[in-house]
């Protein structure tokens, strides 16, 4: 006969056999039923699992009357107690036929946890089947709560397949991942200690970094070399003595941290954005040591901020002195951070430019130099290291043995050719994003995916415009058992709120209705606060006293630019300029980026001349203009009471002439722009975890295929921490493979 009990009677004991049972732990086996005969127990084998030092396992098997079998699996117990006892466990409970046994000496908790699974095993021979009591289910629960309901990782893989979705991710019907290639035979076998998958910004230090360790190197990149250069020209970098050399503090590496948790809304992995921050000033530091060693034009590590100079360190400048008269370039202002308008920055980003121009310039990076620090990094591996290198080659699969361990790649190159790399050590992949992808980017950003089809987005077009970026790196880690960190995952979407020559900014920002609708100082929450908006015109406003906002900006990515002070000269030369009363903008230079982008300006004798320049609705005009005075209240009032702008940033909008920028709201930009943010779990060593987060031994991960490095999206106290990451977790990665790995 089958029946239930509750918890509380079922602890006080049922009959003869009456038994007591913990709250965790895993019931799982038979039921009894009317026709089960006149013994004590329901014959047949049933499991259990209780919590010892790791998880106990138990199978017990039952004639009618007697136990007559058990095995303890005590694998997830320490070795030299609870491995060790488990004979004797067995003998005991055997004998006792219950849990009335003396217990092992020093091996107290994996006996109490064997104890546990047997009264388990004993209740379910005998048709008893407890009910949890609320909240003290047997799974695991959220952090410090309570249990919650048991968990059968299993049974959730064939419900994902039935509902049409890779285990483990939201989107259904979604077949993103795909099964891993299947090779009978290969053309070639090279072997080696390590291989490096991928050759851009983190792959290049990785090679080098486990070169420099001793390791016999190979590197796989998947486009050819005449068609193979690297992209950006910011390196975040803290601390490093190339900016203490022009003046500019160490900063408290904690704080900064935290500011990068904080604004990734506590999704980051602490221990990866450590990881990055306190080895990116060392990481920069050799990579220019090796340009020079190498021969490079010394113009691209050396700093120098005029108009000749190639190679500078992101600064704002001090508005006290500009407002002065001061020569610009004794304007910069090295010391007085982190600027806090809404969010926290400091001076870290050494920016390898090239040279200046006066005129816009288009094409992202399209005076870099940090390319000639690359190629001058993978020579040294080459020609000083032996390592070598492989283009017009991609990584298919992964190899790992039987253990589990990743033992080489399956590769080919662009005739076709089949290449086995077996590793002694390991593979480092280093292989990029997915942000090209459309089918992986709509399975996995699905906060931007969803504001895409709301607007009529389809997911065809649901990628990068850039080129390359396929996810295949991604696809590779996956397969061989890696995990995609969980959702929301993000993207690189650039700015953020309505900007202006000066890029992103703190200024006043005023949407259609004329209405302000966030602190534009916070640069994490302005650009999804501008895309929670409604569709239409949005509209940033300004006086005469630009410079002083400009000044109090912080200098994250995208941010205005003092450190080619030539920019800001530009910026105020070109605001000058500007005709008013013009009705069409006036196209004037940027001092945010080496491109110098240009932006569309309106300047005006009155606040009420600007709006109808801008074109603000009739109907919203009072709005408006009612919406400036009120900020102009709050400014001199020296407080944001409404969204809590720090006061550095509250310049108010009151003296002629009037400047204004125009700007889109919505959901307008929620493609990936450049790259995707998101990647595989791993420790602290890079070393690739599977679902259970243990180490995948011989496998490790770097650049924009690692995961912990943002939360939502690219948000960051210092502009190039994209690039800075990638070369620092790259050489982590190398040495780690080679360091760990024996």
């Amino acid at each position: 006969m089958s029946y239930k009990l509750s918890r509380k009677d079922f602890l006080k004991g049922v009959g003869a056999g009456a038994i007591t049972i913990a709250a965790a732990g895993t019931l799982v086996g038979c039921k009894s039923n009317s026709g089960a005969g006149k013994g004590i127990y329901t014959p047949g084998t049933y499991t259990a699992t209780a919590k010892g030092i790791g998880t106990v396992k138990m199978t017990a098997t039952f004639d009618a009357n007697k136990i007559t079998d058990i095995k303890l699996d005590v694998s997830e117990e320490t070795e030299s107690i609870g491995q060790k006892a488990a004979d004797e466990i067995i003998k005991q409970l055997m004998k006792a036929q219950g849990t009335e046994i003396d217990g092992i000496t020093g091996a107290t908790v994996t006996a109490n946890a064997a104890k546990e699974c047997l009264e388990k095993c004993i209740a379910q021979a005998k048709g008893e089947t407890v009910e949890e009591e609320p909240g003290q289910g047997e799974g695991p629960g959220g952090p410090g709560g309570p249990r919650g309901p048991k968990l059968d990782r299993e049974a959730a893989k064939k419900a994902a397949e039935a509902d049409g979705r890779v285990f483990g991710y939201a989107a259904a019907g979604n077949k993103w991942l795909g099964s891993a290639p299947k090779y009978d035979k290969v053309d070639e076998t090279v072997d080696t200690d390590v291989v490096v998958i991928g050759l851009g910004h983190a792959g290049v230090q990785a090679v080098l970094g486990a070169a420099e360790k001793g390791a016999k190197v190979v590197g796989l990149e998947a486009q050819e070399q005449d068609m193979f250069s690297w992209y950006g020209e910011d390196i975040g970098a803290w601390n490093s003595q190339f900016a203490k050399n022009i003046g500019i503090p160490e900063w408290n590496l904690g704080q900064v941290i935290d500011e990068f948790v904080t604004r990734g809304g506590g999704r980051a992995d602490p221990g990866i954005v450590s990881l990055y921050v306190k080895n990116s000033g060392p990481t920069l530091d050799h990579m220019i040591d090796v340009a020079k060693e190498m021969g490079v034009d010394s113009k691209v590590y050396t700093y120098d901020n005029t108009e000749n100079g190639w190679t500078i360190v992101h600064v704002n400048m001090d508005y006290e002195k500009i407002k002065a008269g001061n020569n610009i370039y004794d304007c910069l202002d090295l010391t007085n951070y982190p600027r806090h308008p809404g969010t926290k920055t400091w001076p870290a980003t050494v920016q390898f430019m090239g040279q200046y121009s006066a005129e816009e310039v288009q094409g992202v990076a399209a005076h870099s130099v940090l390319k000639y620090v690359q190629q001058a990094c993978l020579d040294k591996a080459v020609k000083d290291y032996g390592t070598t290198l492989y283009y017009g080659t991609s990584a298919k699969v992964l190899l790992k043995d039987d253990s589990g361990r990743v033992t080489g790649v399956i590769a080919e190159d662009v005739d076709g050719k089949k290449i086995q790399y077996n590793v002694k050590k390991g593979v480092v992949v280093c292989g990029g994003d997915y942000a090209g992808n459309a089918e992986m980017s709509w399975a996995l950003l699905t906060e931007y995916m969803e504001r895409f089809e709301r607007e009529g987005g389809l997911q065809k077009d649901f990628k990068s415009g850039m080129g390359g970026r396929d996810g295949s790196a991604v696809k590779l880690l996956c397969w061989a058992g890696g995990m995609v960190e969980p959702a929301p995952r993000g993207t690189m979407l650039l700015g953020g709120g309505i900007n202006g020559p000066w890029g992103s900014n703190s200024m006043l920002w005023l949407n259609h209705e004329g209405k302000r609708y966030c602190n534009e100082g916070n640069v994490t929450g302005a650009a999804t606060a501008t895309a929670r908006q409604k569709a239409g015109d949005g509209y940033l406003v300004t006086d005469s006293n630009f410079m002083q906002s400009v000044c109090a900006c912080g200098i994250e990515h995208g941010a205005p630019n003092g450190g080619r002070p030539q920019y800001y000269q530009d910026l105020m030369n070109d605001m000058a300029a500007i005709p008013t009363g013009k009705s069409e903008p006036t196209q004037i230079r940027g001092c945010f980026v080496a491109e110098r982008m240009g932006a569309a300006v309106y300047k005006a004798d009155t606040l009420d001349q600007l709006a109808d320049l801008m074109g603000v609705p009739a109907e919203s005009k009072q709005t408006w203009l009612d919406s400036i005075a009120h900020y102009n209240g709050l400014c001199a009032a020296g407080a944001d009471t409404d969204f809590g702008k720090d006061p550095s940033a509250m310049v108010p909008v009151l003296e002629a002439p009037f400047y204004g920028c125009k700007g889109n709201l919505g959901n307008n930009a929620t493609t990936p722009m450049m790259v995707t943010m998101s990647g595989v779990m791993t420790d602290l060593n890079l070393n690739v975890t599977d679902v259970e987060h243990n180490p995948i031994p011989g496998l490790y991960a770097a650049g924009n295929c690692l995961g912990g490095r943002y939360g939502t999206g690219y948000s960051t106290p210092c502009a190039g921490n994209s690039i800075g990451m990638a070369v620092t977790h790259g050489r982590l990665a190398g040495q780690f493979v080679v360091d760990n790995e024996k």
